[in-house]
Formats: structure tokens, C-alpha cells, sequence
């Protein structure tokens, strides 16, 4: 199988398209129910205070904001995360799984603090730095919810599990941007299903890089591998 040998660009989302057809109907759920837990979020962003007097305001929601994406939103997504390597697998799912995230909250919520600091560190220094952390950093979530690894750990692995691949992630990122920007014009059923293919691929990848370098990457870090916590 090519991903076993290489994971390309075009090969991940082959497979994906392949993979999403046995479980559309709860993948779509799955995602759905990801928009809606968002949805507070980019409702406080329409409602912004446009006047000098709600300064305070505005600063409290964007408070809000942030709290609840880091806390409730990005910690969801984990869950999906740990679906998602599972349809890769493919091994049958309940929707429960998504909410595992929670199960794993302070390394969610510890991990994604860590690579938005690091990633918007690199943006802030230059925009070529922050690209490239954000692509080499992509496996953090799926080893804190595969392997368990703790977060900095989780950090280090995913820097030498996507050694030599920053232009493959790259290249899917393009490509996702082009699939969701397609989907959005299909209105909001063509964003769902676009999101899940962008979703699988991406599980796709992973999977195979763990197949091919993670035991590699312990060895590097110098910490024991752990087996598949994805059964």
C-alpha cells in the first residue's frame, strides 16, 4: 500500500475519500456538532462593540472568547482527533469517542496553549517561521490522544515524526483550503462533507508517519514508544 512507503499529498486524500464513505453519515454528525460548539465564538466575533465606550466590553468578550475556545472548543476537537485516527485504522467508533478530549483535559488544553504560543511566536518573528512550526508541530494532538505522551514530549515527537515532510502538510493545507473553499460555495452541506475529508486525510497522514518514524522519534527524544491506544 504507497502509504505504508510514502505519504503524498494525493495519496492521503485518495485514501480519505476511500475511508469516509463507510461512516459519512456519523463522520458528518461528528462535524456538525464540531460547527455548533464553535458557533459562540464567531457569534462574538460578529458582535463586536463598535463604539469607544464599550471598550471594557469588547476586552471582556474577547476574554470569553478565548477562555472557551481553549477550554471547551479546541478540547472537542481533540475528541474528533481520536475519532478521526480511527477511521484512518479503520476501526468502528461511537460518537461518545469525541468527548475523550475531556478525559485528557489538562494536556489538551496544556498542548494547544503551547503550540498556539510557539506558532504565533513564529508569526509574530516572521510569517515563513510560524508556517513552518505550524506544520511540523500538526501531530501534537494526535499523540496526546494515541500515545498519551505528556505535552512537551508530544511537542518534540511531532517535530521528528514530520521531519522531511513540511512540504507534503503543506501541500494538504493548500489543498484543504481549496476543498473547503469549494465547499463553502456547495453552502453549508458542502462544508461538512469537505471538512471530513480534510479531517481523514490529515488522520491518514498521521498514521502512516507513525507507522514509518515514531518509534524512530522515541528513539531521538530518547523516551520509550508507546504502543496504539487506539484499538
Amino acid at each position: 500500500m504507497i502509504l505504508k512507503v510514502y505519504p503524498t499529498v494525493s495519496a492521503c486524500f485518495e485514501e480519505a475519500f476511500s475511508l469516509m464513505k463507510k461512516y459519512f453519515w456519523m463522520l458528518i454528525l461528528i462535524i456538525f456538532v464540531g460547527v455548533a460548539i464553535e458557533t459562540p465564538m464567531w457569534l462574538m466575533q460578529q458582535n463586536k462593540p463598535s463604539v469607544e465606550e464599550l471598550k471594557v466590553s469588547f476586552s471582556f468578550l474577547e476574554f470569553i472568547q478565548v477562555v472557551y475556545y481553549f477550554t471547551i472548543a479546541s478540547i472537542y476537537s481533540y475528541g474528533v482527533i481520536h475519532v478521526f485516527t480511527k477511521v484512518a485504522r479503520k476501526k468502528d467508533f461511537v460518537f461518545e469517542e469525541t468527548l475523550l478530549g475531556f478525559k485528557t483535559y489538562s494536556r489538551a488544553i496544556l498542548s494547544r496553549l503551547l503550540v498556539v504560543f510557539v506558532v504565533g511566536l513564529g508569526f509574530i518573528l516572521l510569517l515563513i517561521p510560524g508556517v513552518f512550526l505550524a506544520c511540523r508541530l500538526i501531530f501534537v494532538p494526535y499523540l496526546i490522544m494515541d500515545k498519551k505522551h505528556k505535552v512537551v514530549e508530544s511537542l518534540k515527537l511531532s517535530f521528528y515524526m514530520t521531519r522531511g515532510y513540511f512540504w507534503t502538510i503543506f501541500g494538504m493545507a493548500i489543498l484543504s483550503f481549496i476543498i473547503i473553499m469549494f465547499g463553502i460555495v456547495l453552502l453549508g452541506v458542502g462544508v461538512l462533507i469537505s471538512l471530513v475529508l480534510v479531517n481523514t486525510a490529515f488522520a491518514v497522514f498521521y498514521n502512516a508517519a507513525e507507522d514509518l518514524h515514531y518509534a524512530d522519534a522515541c528513539k531521538e527524544v530518547g523516551i520509550l514508544p508507546e504502543e496504539k491506544n487506539i484499538a
